[in-house]
């Protein structure tokens, strides 16, 4: 029975990824890393020490895989910035599981939220399911400018 499920998640994975745009499969990713963090948050409250466990395992792996598909050859500088910021992420939720801090899941997710909304934003704008390229990349810096994300926490560098 489980296998089945995990089968038909697979499947709709799959159909997801010729079908959806690349910019709102970010989008969607983001949410699940939120969505998981704050489960991990709950977890933390709750002191359930391997639900939280779990769910910042999860977080950390769609992060790394996010991380991963940069394209450093188009992407340029903005690559390197969302490099860094999922390199914050992944450490600061990391650190998590040693300190089970719920002030630091709660900066997480504000910082996925603000860079999800950026996301959204680019999807809004984007009229084809195109990847993004390079016409696309002014309109990341102004964003990244407007909301003041740094991929640093706390805004220093590093």
């Amino acid at each position: 029975m489980a296998e089945s499920m995990q089968k038909q998640k697979y499947q709709a994975y799959a159909a997801a990824t010729q079908t959806v745009a690349k910019t709102k499969q970010i989008v969607m990713l983001y949410d699940g890393i939120i969505s998981l963090v704050k489960q991990a948050k709950d977890a933390i409250r709750e002191k359930r020490i391997e639900d939280r466990y779990n769910t910042l395992t999860k977080a950390t792996e769609i992060v790394m895989g996010l991380q991963g598909c940069l394209d450093f050859e188009k992407g340029g500088s903005i690559a390197k910035i969302l490099y860094s910021f999922y390199s914050s992420i992944d450490s600061r939720m990391f650190a998590i599981h040693r300190t089970n801090s719920i002030e630091s899941c709660e900066e997480i997710i504000a910082e996925l939220k603000r860079m999800r909304d950026v996301w959204a934003e680019i999807d809004q704008n984007n009229t084809t399911a195109a990847p993004l390229a390079e016409p696309n990349l002014p309109i990341i810096h102004r964003l990244l400018q407007v909301r003041k994300i740094s991929p640093y926490p706390h805004n220093s560098l590093p």
